[in-house]
């Protein structure tokens, strides 16, 4: 642990100094769909603050992206943290794991345990509507596995990704989250109240996919006209990795909301918490972080993915493909 974050404080001074790096393309293709980003694509923080001590625990306004587009403030604040470690990463420190077309600059280093979390603005919406969020993440090759218990005990376990909450002052919570468990297996659920979905343990592969390159992570919830809702979820092996995706396509819940979701204050959006547990009380999360995308579609788009961030992956730009016709509910 100290070594790391020695070695992370000695990159941290390498850093140039970054102006704030503009709204990621896709936000600008999207419009008013581009919910909020966070690029995650700076060496400052809080109008040029290059502190990034936690101090056991500290709110932070990346200096990434204009205020017409971040996340910030999300009520109780959108970026938390208590780990360790985290702090900028000179991108070229990831030679060889990032893409070769990438035109980043800086990857935020995590690395420890506690509350971790880059949220983003409550999610309110009416019915007939796609919420999708995208971000990429790259474990380090010392990352630890959760291991088994016995019940009643809970293992160890680090989110990734969740778009949730639950309406003020009730218990209908909605968790559709994607998560790294037991033996590096990464997990998805969509459980609770809210839509009142089956259970169902469908997986994204293993935290190995995603030590030697980056993977996208993906995750939307369908909110149908009608009120129903539906989870999907994808995780991609980025340049270097062989570009395989793994999907996942979540039983649809039983209960209709016509009513609309009002999920304020929740922390939602990046997870860095690393769980630990009676069996490892030490467990740590260590990865590398990068660009972040909340998107909303209107009318729902049950085709549409946030896909890839050009800044990371290159490539010719956005895209966003039409809308099926004849959408049908169960």
């Amino acid at each position: 642990m100290k070594i790391t974050i020695a070695v992370v404080a000695l990159l941290l001074l390498c850093l140039p100094s970054i102006a704030p790096a503009a709204t990621e393309a896709l936000c600008t293709t999207l419009g008013s769909g581009c919910h909020c980003g966070e690029p995650m694509n700076t060496a400052t923080h809080d109008g040029g603050n290059a502190d990034w001590s936690t101090g056991g625990g500290r709110l932070y306004n990346f200096d990434d992206s204009p205020s017409s587009s971040e996340c910030w403030p999300a009520l109780n604040g959108e970026n938390f943290c208590s780990s360790q470690t985290f702090a900028p990463l000179v991108a070229s420190a990831e030679a060889g794991k990032l893409p070769d077309a990438h035109t980043i600059s800086t990857v935020l280093r995590h690395v420890g345990v506690g509350v971790c979390h880059i949220t983003h603005p409550a999610i309110v919406e009416a019915p007939n509507v796609t919420m999708c969020a995208r971000y990429y993440r790259r474990w380090d090759a010392s990352q630890e596995n959760p291991l088994a218990v016995i019940p009643p005990d809970e293992p160890a376990q680090q989110k990734v990704l969740t778009i949730g909450g639950a309406p003020s002052g009730t218990n209908d919570f909605l968790n559709a989250q994607i998560s790294m468990g037991v033996g590096g297996d990464i997990h998805t659920r969509f459980d609770g109240n809210f839509f009142d979905a089956p259970v169902d343990f469908q997986g994204l592969g293993n935290i190995t996919d995603c030590k030697n390159n980056y993977c996208r992570f993906e995750l939307c919830v369908d909110y149908a006209a009608n009120g129903e809702g539906r989870v999907r979820m994808r995780r991609t092996k980025v340049s270097p990795g062989d570009g395989s995706t793994n999907t996942v396509f979540k039983p649809v819940g039983n209960v209709l909301r016509p009513g609309g979701m009002n999920f304020v204050g929740q922390p939602n959006g990046v997870s860095l918490f690393a769980q630990a547990s009676a069996l490892q009380p030490n467990f740590i999360g260590n990865s590398y972080n990068t660009t972040f995308l909340l998107a909303r579609i209107r009318p729902e788009n049950r085709n549409f993915w946030i896909g890839p961030a050009t800044e990371v992956e290159g490539g010719g730009g956005p895209t966003i493909p039409a809308a099926p016709a004849g959408l049908t509910a169960r």
